[in-house]
């Protein structure tokens, strides 16, 4: 299921959130951030968020992420079934994307939170934390469970906070 009606137009209107980002260099910057859903999955769901400030106009918000390096012990089970075990789970690059998973932004903390399920069970998943600041999002803290194992136990790979 889509974000959008047959007619173009959205099926669920965007969230609309009106804060100021903190500055290092001035006095803070007020900003508009939406929340627009996008698409419903089997057990997650995406968003995407925009971001506008009267200098900047209105911008895409893309997330920071890094890409992974994740080995499997051959001799233990495969890696999408109970009992994987994970030999070896590293940073291996960046991205950023305009979509994030399960999301959504806290006006109180200036945070975008957001968690992937592998599959259904959770399991498997992914989770960041991503700050408002200098009127960018910038990633505080990123955790992954590429275990597999039918109990939730996440690896910090990045803590700013």
């Amino acid at each position: 299921m889509g974000a959008f009606l047959e007619n173009g137009g959205l099926i669920e209107p965007p969230q609309r959130f009106e804060v100021e980002s903190p500055s290092t260099w001035s006095d803070p910057v007020p900003m508009v951030v939406w929340q627009f859903r996008c698409d419903i999955y089997a057990y997650n769901t995406s968003q995407v968020f925009m971001v506008s400030t009267d200098m900047g106009g209105v911008v895409p918000v893309a997330l920071a992420r890094p890409t992974l390096k994740i080995e499997y012990d051959e001799e233990a089970a495969a890696p999408d079934e109970a009992d994987s075990v994970v030999r070896l789970l590293e940073i291996n690059g960046w991205s950023a994307n305009p979509v994030a998973i399960n999301a959504s932004f806290d006006p109180a903390t200036l945070t975008i939170s957001a968690y992937a399920f592998w599959r259904g069970m959770g399991d498997a998943s992914d989770a960041g934390v991503w700050r408002l600041q200098d009127s960018a999002f910038r990633l505080q803290r990123y955790e992954v469970d590429a275990s597999y194992d039918g109990e939730g136990n996440p690896v910090t790979l990045v803590d700013y906070q």
